[in-house]
């Protein structure tokens, strides 16, 4: 099943869809009127594994003022018709995932799924859905503040990639890759907030990116770059998280 096939089902269930041409910026003049039901915002609730204490059942929501702040964004700066609302989908329910064409995945700890749950994001993937996983180390501290923590965030990441499609391959994306140039022209990739920078990598199935990883604090970003970061980077996180998304739901 495709992803327009995906949008339409959802749209038939009662679910929210793009609408509009997402790519165009507001200032462009190219689109002023929203078009079509706004699309809901979901956030990927999902057990963690803290390494120092077990499991941590409350990592994934830290920080919800930055999807909040990314979804003011889209809503400013681009023709997306999003709504503006945090929503929460539970990996453990397959009807959850389907209501949202795109989730944002977030922790500071490594994520620990049961297959059941593997399952259900790999239905969610081959209907259509699209994943973001992104990690923010400042997040409750659990892992302390050693930002090399990110390292474990992404290794789980793509272990758990692997099991979910291991038919797919994980891959970094090159400069030129379209998800750079979609809304913002990034020129060199993916913007660096902390930690080490991996790069973003794209989990691939028959040519289409279904997926995206990158442990390179974007989401820490949105929620507070200018403080944390430095001048600037709050809406440099913004412009790229905003290229994600309009990548995401157009490609």
């Amino acid at each position: 099943m495709n992803r327009k096939e995906f949008l339409r089902l959802m749209a038939l269930g009662g679910a929210a869809f793009l609408g509009g041409k997402v790519v165009a910026r507001a200032s462009d003049g190219l689109v002023t009127a929203k078009t079509g039901p706004s699309i809901p915002w979901g956030r990927l609730r999902f057990r963690g594994r803290d390494m120092n204490q077990g499991i941590d059942a409350d990592d994934w929501g830290v920080h919800p003022n930055g999807d909040l702040n990314l979804i003011q964004h889209l809503d400013e700066n681009t023709t997306v018709n999003i709504a503006s609302k945090w929503n929460v989908a539970d990996v453990a329910k397959l009807d959850e995932l389907q209501h949202y064409p795109f989730l944002f995945m977030h922790a500071e700890v490594p994520p620990d799924f049961a297959d059941a749950e593997r399952a259900n994001l790999r239905e969610y993937l081959l209907r259509g859905g699209f994943l973001f996983a992104e990690d923010c180390v400042i997040g409750n501290a659990r892992m302390g503040r050693d930002y090399r923590n990110d390292f474990l965030f992404r290794r789980m990441a793509e272990y758990e990639f692997s099991k979910i499609l291991p038919e797919a391959k994980l891959e970094r994306l090159p400069y030129d890759h379209p998800v750079f140039h979609t809304v913002y022209d990034f020129r060199n990739g993916l913007p660096h907030m902390q930690g080490t920078p991996h790069g973003l990598h794209g989990l691939i199935l028959n040519g289409r990116v279904v997926a995206l990883l990158s442990p390179s604090d974007l989401h820490c970003g949105w929620t507070n770059g200018d403080n944390w970061f430095g001048p600037g980077q709050n809406r440099i996180a913004l412009q790229m998280g905003a290229n994600i998304y309009a990548y995401a739901m157009t490609r």
